[in-house]
């Protein structure tokens, strides 16, 4: 009787890779390290007697577990249906040209997924330590608090995002982020934590304790920029995308409305003044590691020189995938 050929061990390759949290903590033992800090000086900077009778003064309160808990799984929720929807319509986004790179779409994204979804958990934690204007406010100051967070943290982002493209920051605190060229909903927040505490909590924070901004604002800026950031990330020029619902509304204008007008909107108007930083700009960001760094308005990087148009990015970006 012949023998049975012996099954080859499954070869390193075809075993399936650990992306759990498990896996995760261990590869990043000090990932908590960070926040934890950052929750220590919060408690003894907010509890100084000057510092806390301010807050009381002003009538401050830390926005507490039950919001930022709310947050989170708002912002996790987000990037999975993002990443969903553009692998269930990848083939009709691709035949109707709206994807920027030729480089196939990352289908199965755990590794990011992961990080990412981590990375919200405890960058919308640092929060609840936070003291905030949380009396009743109209909308007209809900929307000038929308507005002056958006104006500041962009310019805030710009000058941060710019330094860490340094040769002294960039591989410290920056080239996590810019692992894959090219970007998916789950990158806008992968990110290592120092660079997320230095682009958005260094700003924020401090503008909720010290500037007239409601908690509304605040709450409105995190539910429409996470959802936002992972637009600009999605590497698919989506602002171009009709409006299916309002497709159905038989008026002449609304009929034509696209993504790009209510991300417009959501943005409060303001990239109709100040230009828009858009997903093919970002997108080729990623790509040649240079220029567009704003986080939602280009005037910053018109200003500063460092804005680079998309005729020129399309070249820029062809030459790169020569090279990779």
């Amino acid at each position: 009787m012949a023998s049975k050929a012996k099954a080859a061990p499954p070869r390193a390759s075809d075993e399936q890779e650990d992306h759990s949290l498990e896996k995760f903590f261990k590869d990043n033992q000090y990932f908590l390290l960070p926040w934890v800090c950052l929750a220590c000086v919060q408690l003894a900077v907010f509890q100084t007697p000057c510092i806390a009778a301010w807050c009381d003064r002003q009538g401050l309160e830390p926005l507490g577990a039950q919001s930022v808990l709310k947050m989170a799984v708002f912002a996790i929720m987000a990037q999975y249906v993002v990443h969903g929807a553009l692998a269930v319509y990848h083939d009709s986004l691709v035949s109707q040209g709206l994807k920027i790179q030729d480089r196939p779409y990352i289908f199965r994204a755990e590794e990011v997924a992961t990080r990412s979804s981590m990375v919200i958990v405890v960058s919308m934690t640092a929060y609840a330590l936070t003291p905030m204007n949380q009396g009743e406010a109209s909308l007209l100051e809900i929307f000038i608090g929308y507005t002056i967070l958006s104006l500041l943290h962009d310019a805030w982002f710009y000058m941060v995002h710019r330094a860490a493209h340094t040769q002294q920051l960039y591989a410290l605190i920056h080239k996590t982020h810019h692992k894959w060229k090219q970007p998916m909903a789950f990158s806008a927040y992968f990110i290592r934590s120092p660079s997320q505490m230095l682009q958005e909590h260094a700003c924020i924070i401090p503008c909720m304790v010290l500037l007239p901004v409601p908690v509304y604002s605040f709450l409105l800026y995190q539910y429409i920029g996470a959802p936002l950031s992972m637009l600009e990330h999605c590497g698919f020029r989506v602002g171009e995308l009709t409006l299916p619902v309002l497709g159905w509304v038989n008026l002449p204008y609304f009929g034509h409305l696209k993504l790009e007008h209510l991300m417009t909107v959501l943005g409060g108007g303001l990239s109709l003044i100040l230009g828009s930083q858009t997903v093919e700009d970002h997108d080729y960001h990623h790509l040649n590691f240079h220029g567009n760094y704003a986080l939602s308005f280009s005037y910053l990087d018109r200003i500063f020189g460092t804005y680079v148009e998309q005729s020129q990015s399309k070249s820029t970006a062809d030459e790169a995938l020569l090279k990779a």
